[in-house]
């Protein structure tokens, strides 16, 4: 009778723990943004945390670590305990390996999201001789070494690496291309603007205002579609006839071996936020794109950049 009573009492007690177990998550989520406060990771984190915090009813800790250009944040993110209460924001992270300051992949990670998404342009400065990118790229391609190009930051990064790209596989030797680093698009923009460069690669967001101004024109956007707010800025497909979809991406990504049911239920969190009203507006209002693509099409997305990076980076010579 006591051995009855005792093994029901267990049993009790496991149903117990095993309810508390599906009730991810049972306390405060921690997003670690491997960038400085106050950018476009930071920004774009913040603004998705608002939302997953009435959605999962927990609150969400936005934990920056941007030193080393991202590196100590992703590392973190790496070697997180694998129970979902520690998670990241993943971006476009391959280039690190060709500069030999890391070696990231999608192994190390687990994709749960993508909830952010812009697209790269080429501009120029008002005074520029060509006005649409076919002309553009038929110069480059005929005197490449001829021109100037300014990264927007970091040169092989989410900017120049896609537009590097596309003028490879037109034919243009990359490598001979005067490609310039710099502190940022807004810096950038102001020499292009200035007849310092004769290209910048950066986001139609970051361009507006000095587009606004007539100061520097689009030639076209690396995207399949038009970019919503920039209807008339025109697409690789018009221009060149080839789409190319190229740009910066921004994600929700754990450890590897996040437990199934915890990714599912932040998939769906991050699905339900990206799809309200206040998110999309706040994002409008902060100029950056929504883009929602679920664990796996992540995982198939960050796969695509690690080949499509390495091939841009071979070709730009970086690493060698």
């Amino acid at each position: 009778m006591r051995i009855s009573v005792l093994a029901s009492v267990l049993l009790a007690f496991a149903g117990l723990a095993g309810a508390a177990q599906a009730e991810y998550p049972e306390r405060p989520v921690t997003i670690i943004v491997p960038a400085a406060a106050g950018g476009g990771g930071d920004t774009t984190t913040r603004i998705l945390a608002r939302e997953l915090k009435e959605i999962l009813g927990q609150p969400i800790t936005i934990v920056n670590q941007g030193q080393g250009g991202g590196v100590v944040g992703l590392t973190a993110i790496k070697n997180a305990t694998p129970d979902g209460y520690t998670v990241g924001l993943l971006f476009p992270y391959a280039g690190y390996k060709a500069t030999g300051q890391a070696d990231f992949s999608a192994k190390d990670f687990t994709p749960i999201a993508n909830f952010n998404g812009d697209s790269s342009s080429l501009l120029v400065g008002s005074g520029s001789r060509f006005n649409d990118l076919k002309t553009a790229l038929e110069a480059i391609k005929a005197s490449p070494g001829s021109f100037k190009v300014h990264c927007s930051g970091g040169c092989g990064s989410v900017w120049d690496i896609p537009v590097a790209g596309m003028m490879l596989d037109y034919g243009i030797d990359v490598a001979a291309i005067k490609w310039v680093p710099g502190q940022g698009a807004a810096p950038g923009l102001i020499e292009l603007a200035a007849g310092g460069v004769d290209f910048q690669t950066a986001s139609l967001p970051e361009a507006s205002a000095l587009m606004s101004a007539g100061r520097v024109r689009p030639l076209a956007v690396l995207s399949p579609e038009p970019v919503p707010g920039f209807p008339n800025v025109a697409t690789t497909t018009q221009t060149i006839g080839v789409a190319v979809d190229g740009g910066t991406w921004r994600a929700i990504g754990g450890p590897a071996g996040l437990p199934g049911d915890v990714v599912a239920k932040l998939d769906a969190a991050v699905a339900k936020a990206t799809a309200s009203a206040a998110y999309k507006d706040a994002m409008a209002k902060a100029n950056f794109g929504v883009k929602y693509l679920n664990g796996k099409q992540l995982e198939e997305l960050m796969l695509r950049h690690e080949k499509d990076t390495a091939r841009v980076m071979d070709a730009l010579g970086y690493g060698k």
